[in-house]
């Protein structure tokens, strides 16, 4: 069944003949000249609200995070078909919160990056500002060879920086950090990434929170774009601004809380 949906995917993928044009020169594409023996489509492009003609039932969620542009490519490679998907959002925050709420049930975690998750039928990884899915026809081993090649032609050419999530989360491995953290940005990243916590960010507004849930608690490390977004949300939960400082204290329903910065919170909420 999962197959079949995978091929579905990739035929639904390529019915649409909105979006055909050139990829922009500093798109870490793949080209004839990286991989002579393969065949390509003609590449797809999308900006802004054009996404919608894309996957007009997901494209909010990347408007939501910061999409810029993508770049979409059927790629015909020793003796599979991968779908290539190379999404360039904002920055490297928009572009892991993308990955961490997609990625999902990973198989192992190839070193193209800090951050990527290979599943039998789908590579995904995050470098930079960008967000790449690459989706492989068969699953095979095969595929997966196919696939990391194409993955690694990709993330080498991406020069940005990746984002370091270590001062959002001070004093957790970072190891940890890469297998079970993500980012949400607005409302449709915790309903996607984390759906208990949609009540406890209801009404909240301005706000990027890297979210590690454990069995026992959730950690919620959370900046605001300024004080009154900070403010709103302090508000929401009927806190007391004046008890908070870079000491954790612990209120009433047990969850702990301190500032790592002025507009930043960091949480631990019991489960």
């Amino acid at each position: 069944m999962f197959k079949r949906f995978i091929l579905l995917l990739f035929t639904l993928g390529f019915i649409s003949s909105a979006g055909f044009s050139q990829v922009p020169e500093d798109f870490p594409a793949v080209t004839k000249k990286d991989l002579p023996d393969a065949t390509f489509s003609t590449a797809r492009t999308f900006a802004g609200s054009s996404l919608f003609g894309y996957i007009n039932g997901g494209a909010e969620l990347y408007l939501e995070y910061g999409f810029t542009s993508a770049s979409v490519t059927e790629i015909s490679f020793l003796g599979g078909k991968y779908k290539t998907e190379i999404f360039k959002m904002n920055n490297p925050e928009a572009a892991f919160g993308i990955f961490s709420v997609s990625r999902y049930r990973c198989l192992s975690m190839p070193p193209l990056s800090d951050f990527t998750c290979q599943t039998r039928y789908q590579l995904q990884i995050c470098k930079g500002p960008y967000y790449i899915s690459i989706i492989k026809s068969a699953g095979n081993r095969s595929d997966s060879t196919a696939s990391l090649r194409i993955g690694k032609i990709i993330t080498d050419k991406i020069k940005e920086t990746e984002i370091d999530l270590s001062s959002w989360l001070p004093g957790i491995p970072y190891e940890t950090i890469q297998k079970n953290s993500l980012l949400a940005r607005g409302r449709l990243g915790i309903v996607n990434g984390s759906p208990d916590l949609e009540d406890y960010f209801k009404g909240a507004a301005g706000y990027t929170a890297v979210i590690l849930n454990n069995d026992d608690k959730t950690i919620l490390s959370i900046r605001f774009i300024n004080g009154e977004s900070y403010q709103s949300f302090i508000g929401l939960h009927y806190w007391e601004n004046e008890k908070f400082s870079s000491t954790e204290i612990k209120l009433p329903s047990g969850d702990t809380i301190k500032k790592l910065s002025e507009n930043h919170l960091f949480i631990e909420k019991l489960n």
